[in-house]
Formats: C-alpha cells, sequence, structure tokens
C-alpha cells in the first residue's frame, strides 16, 4: 500500500553532513517532515534543532528510533558506527539511508542485508553523485551504447590540500576505515562501477601512501590538527581494478597532494566513442567533453551541467523507494561491492602483490 503522508525523519548524527541532509530536507518539505535528530553531543543536536526547526531532540540514538513519529533515519555518525546504527534502525522498523561509506569492512554489510531483508523496511546508501545530472546524462548514453563497448575508465577525486583535520577520527583507522580512499574514493568508484551498469571487480593491484598527514601538513585552510592525534591512514592511493568483464578501472584519490586544484573526474573509453566528465570541486563547474568520429572525422561534443541539487534528488529518490515500495537505486549489495573493493585495494597495498575478489 502506498503511503501518501509525509515521511517523518529522524537523523542521526548532528556533524557537518548532517547539515547538506537537512538543507535537501528543506527543499522537500511536502514529502518529508524533520521530526528528530540525535547526537551523543546533545547541545549540537539541540541547536540544529532549533536552527532547523527540528521537532525532537535526543542524545541516545536508541530512543529516537523507540519514537513512533519517526518513519525513516539518515545516518550520519561517524563510519565506523554505520553498520550496528543500520542494523539496530532497520529492526526498530525504520527506513535508512545511510551516510557512505556504508559499512568500514564487507563482512558488516551481511548484518545489514539479513536485517533489511528481514525487516522489509528499505535500506540505502547516500551516493549523491549518482544523482548529478551529468551522472544521469551519462548513464542514458552508456545504455543506449553510444559508446559501444567501454573497456576502459579512469575516475579519481584529488586535492591538493584538504585533510578533514577538524575531526580526528577521520585520521583514526579503527573508526574511519581509511583516508581519502574511503572518503571520496568510494565516491568516484561507486558513480563508475554504476555507469558501467556494475559489474563485480575480481582484481585488485593498488598502492597508498602517506607523506602529508604524519608531517601535520595538507589539513584544510584555515584549520589545524589536533596535536594529540595519531594519523594512521593515507593520504594518497591509487589502484588498478579489473572487472569480469574484462573492463579494467584506474582509480587515484588524495586528501593532499602536489597537484594545481582540486577536481573530480570520470572518463571511459569505448569502441565507438570516448567521454570525459569533470568537475571543479571549489566552483561545481562540470564539464563533459564526448569524443567520436563521424564518416571518419572527429566530431567532438562540450557539454556543460549547471547540477545544484544531487542531494535533494536523492532524497526524494529514497522517499519515493518508502512510498512506492520499489528498490532504491544504490543498494546494501553494491556497498558491499564497494567495500570488498576498497578491503581489497588496502590489502594489496600492505602485501605488495595483486588481491583476487571472490563472489
Amino acid at each position: 500500500m502506498k503511503n501518501e503522508r509525509p515521511i517523518r525523519l529522524g537523523l542521526i548524527g548532528a556533524g557537518g553532513i548532517s547539515k547538506e541532509h537537512i538543507k535537501a530536507a528543506l527543499n522537500l518539505s511536502e514529502r518529508v517532515v524533520l521530526q528528530a535528530i540525535c547526537d551523543v553531543n546533545e547541545q549540537a543536536a539541540a541547536e540544529k534543532a532549533k536552527t532547523y526547526g527540528i521537532r525532537e531532540v535526543y542524545r541516545d540514538y536508541k530512543e529516537l528510533l523507540a519514537s513512533p513519529d519517526v518513519d525513516a533515519v539518515i545516518i550520519t555518525v561517524p563510519n565506523f558506527l554505520h553498520a550496528q546504527v543500520a542494523v539496530d534502525s532497520l529492526r526498530a522498523g525504520k527506513h535508512v539511508l545511510c551516510e557512505k561509506p556504508m559499512v568500514t569492512k564487507a563482512e558488516e554489510a551481511d548484518a545489514i542485508i539479513r536485517a533489511r531483508d528481514e525487516s522489509g523496511k528499505q535500506f540505502m546508501v547516500s551516493l549523491n553523485n549518482r544523482f548529478r545530472q551529468a551522472a544521469q546524462w551519462l548513464h542514458e548514453r552508456i545504455q543506449s551504447g553510444a559508446f559501444g563497448e567501454i573497456y576502459y575508465a579512469k575516475t579519481g577525486w584529488v586535492r591538493r590540500r584538504g585533510i578533514p583535520a577538524w575531526g580526528a577520527w577521520f585520521f583514526d583507522r579503527e573508526r574511519s576505515g581509511g583516508g581519502p580512499l574511503i572518503d571520496l574514493g568510494v565516491h568516484m568508484l561507486d558513480v563508475t562501477l554504476w555507469l558501467l551498469g556494475n559489474p563485480n571487480p575480481v582484481a585488485v593491484t593498488g598502492k597508498t601512501y602517506a607523506k602529508f598527514g604524519p608531517r601535520r601538513q595538507g589539513a584544510w585552510p584555515g584549520t589545524t590538527f589536533s596535536p594529540d592525534a595519531a594519523y594512521t591512514v593515507e593520504d594518497f592511493a591509487a589502484a588498478f581494478i579489473q572487472l569480469e568483464n574484462d573492463a579494467t578501472v584506474l582509480l587515484e584519490t588524495s586528501w593532499a597532494s602536489h597537484i594545481e586544484e582540486e577536481r573530480a573526474y570520470v572518463e571511459f573509453l569505448g569502441t565507438e566513442g570516448g567521454v570525459r566528465w569533470e568537475w571543479n570541486i571549489a566552483g561545481n563547474r562540470q564539464e563533459v567533453k564526448w569524443f567520436r568520429n563521424e564518416h571518419g572525422v572527429p566530431a567532438d561534443v562540450t557539454l556543460h551541467f549547471e547540477d545544484q541539487g544531487e542531494r535533494v534528488a536523492l532524497l526524494d529518490h529514497f522517499v519515493t523507494s518508502i512510498t512506492e515500495e520499489t528498490a532504491p537505486l544504490c543498494t546494501a549489495e553494491q556497498g558491499l561491492m564497494i567495500a570488498k573493493v576498497l578491503e581489497a585495494i588496502y590489502e594489496s597495498s600492505e602485501q605488495g602483490r595483486q588481491v583476487r575478489i571472490e563472489w
């Protein structure tokens, strides 16, 4: 039975990223209600509640889950807590939108999938880059065969200076699961595999480096490192990924590196054409260049996308998956796929060899 009334949302976590979800919800006021928010820092939760008109404030997320007035939750707590909070939320009968990465260890995904199936509730990973206009345009063209067989992809998100020094948990491997690979690389790997039709990755060769963080360099401009926090993650990672359909993906990501400017990109080589999608993060300038031949002559096309509001589109899709009882675009199974690849990259770097992925 379709749900016609607004979905009442509870936010678990009142940190920086929660504001992006709140802003998206405010743009969907006819479809959602900001019902509750919680954080172990109850003052931070209360301040956001006052600012954005959120009705209920909690310190313990289990108290929020006990509220009959909450239909769905958005999980924005530190990475290492995602799996347990997601499982508890599903078992409490709530639909779940979980910030990336879905899990820090692939083995945690099984519990989420099981809880989702047993509860009958929706679970979606918050991977907003799939909802960018350029990504949607590319997906349609790839599905139509415009580029032919895509056999190679190159993707990355690289920063010149941007280690998130405001939260020590970001560079604590036990709590974050990793550095830019699990923070930024997860986005680019996900959108690339999704555009390719989500073929299973079967082998990975990867390498990670920590050249800036251990020297207390590379923090966000205007921020400083906590003097007592140990830096136990990478600040650069690269990987070569083989897919089951014989295509390959080259991935790079960094929090700090000597480059011109921060950028994110996806490039594909196909038998009938190639494409480069790139955006400058600071200005969110997005450009897609399509390279192909017509009658043996190069016929290139450049497109520009004014793409603001992908998080609104993501939340709108999540709500539709609830009201229409349809599978969401970003599934737990796909979150597991990404987790397996990230684990394999770290393992490959540590062991100095290629790592196979079993399915």
